[in-house]
């Protein structure tokens, strides 16, 4: 499993108890970048996050930061969306 698929199952698991407590806020998300030690944070909504996960090769990042097999298809000045080109087989 690389890194930014651990970021992203962590993230399934944060996004998945703000929706059990019933969270309305921007909740704190990890970098899905592929760096092992990076720290850094993202807030959405657990609507923004979901439309995100709605496209499978997507990963959320902080700009600059990457993930390896991956464009960025979309940047603002917080957050930018990877996608990755090819499913893995």
């Amino acid at each position: 499993m690389q890194a930014e698929d651990v970021f992203r199952s962590a993230n399934e698991r944060i996004a998945e108890k703000g929706r059990e407590l019933g969270w309305r806020f921007a909740v704190p998300f990890l970098c899905e970048c592929g760096d092992t030690s990076c720290f850094a944070r993202l807030e959405l909504t657990l609507e923004a996050y979901d439309d995100v996960r709605s496209h499978p090769q997507r990963y959320l990042t902080v700009p600059g930061h990457e993930v390896a097999g991956a464009i960025v298809i979309e940047q603002t000045e917080s957050l930018a969306l990877a996608e990755k080109l090819h499913a893995r087989c």
